[in-house]
């Protein structure tokens, strides 16, 4: 019996961040197929449900591409 091996995707509802820095943007997995770039208002830089949709994407690196951008980060995930 093989390990299962976890989702490259994921869960609906998941918020994915590396780390915020000085960037205050993050990208939040509503289905599989749609993700939202959100700006944190929290001082402690957690993620909230207050936080302000900004744009959304159905390509997941598209969404992380400009997370990075408005991040002002150099690398792509």
């Amino acid at each position: 019996m093989s390990k299962q091996e976890p989702s490259q995707f994921p869960l609906p509802g998941t918020v994915e961040k590396k780390s915020m820095g000085e960037g205050h943007y993050y990208v939040q997995s509503l289905t599989e197929h749609v993700f939202v770039v959100r700006r944190c208002l929290s001082i402690d830089g957690k993620p909230g449900s207050d936080d302000r949709i900004i744009r959304s994407f159905d390509i997941r690196h598209d969404a992380y591409s400009y997370t990075n951008s408005m991040n002002g980060e150099q690398h792509v995930e």
